[in-house]
Parts: structure tokens; C-alpha cells; sequence
């Protein structure tokens, strides 16, 4: 049988089937554990701020079903308006939503925040 290279080592190795890519499963699991903290290092800056932008909402509702703050309030509590998770329209209004979090702009630097 022919000879491939093992992904994690590079050290040729000859398979014992078909679709077999590692020479041993523990270098399996190094590789797929390295391409693994490789994405959540690429992921940590956003989710970092979605995870304070919700912990930041949910605190301010609490309970309630909507709460309306100023832009001053929310920056100064840590909220960053430039990461968000996604896009929602409702009643014709385009809210900006941090998972079950929606907030939009209602007059003059005024938010109005509400739990979907």
C-alpha cells in the first residue's frame, strides 16, 4: 500500500484505511484540538463584546419588559454599539439585536431595549 503523510506531523505512514489521515488517533485529536483553539482565538474579540453587550442588557431589563437608556448610560456601562448578532424588523423598524436582546434608537440618543 502506498505511504501519506500524517496532517499533525507531517511523518509518512502507511494507512489502514481508506480515509485514514493520522498515523495514530492521538495525533487526530492534537490536530482537530489545535484547528479548534485556532477558531475560538479568531472568535474571542467579538465574543467577548456580544457576550458583555448581552450581559449588559439582560442586567438592565431584568425583569421588565422594556427599559428605555440613554447612549451616555450604555457606553458608559461598557456597550458597544458596533457588534451585534444580527438584524430584525418589527412594526416597519429595523432593530439591531444582540441574541434574544433588541434594541433601537427611539429619539434623541434614547434606547429603547426590549427582550424578543
Amino acid at each position: 500500500m502506498e505511504q501519506i503523510e500524517d496532517l499533525l506531523t507531517g511523518i509518512p505512514f502507511t494507512p489502514t484505511r481508506s480515509d485514514q489521515r493520522f498515523a495514530t488517533r492521538e495525533n487526530q485529536i492534537r490536530y482537530n484540538n489545535l484547528k479548534a483553539r485556532q477558531k475560538r482565538k479568531a472568535k474571542a474579540e467579538i465574543d467577548k463584546a456580544l457576550d458583555t453587550n448581552r450581559n449588559i442588557l439582560r442586567r438592565l431589563l431584568n425583569d421588565r419588559k422594556e427599559v428605555i437608556k440613554s447612549y451616555d448610560y450604555l457606553s458608559g456601562a461598557g456597550f458597544n454599539f458596533g457588534i451585534t448578532t444580527h438584524k430584525t424588523k418589527k412594526d416597519g423598524k429595523l432593530w439591531s439585536c444582540i441574541y434574544e436582546y433588541a434594541l433601537i434608537n427611539i429619539k434623541d440618543e434614547q434606547f429603547l431595549i426590549t427582550k424578543i
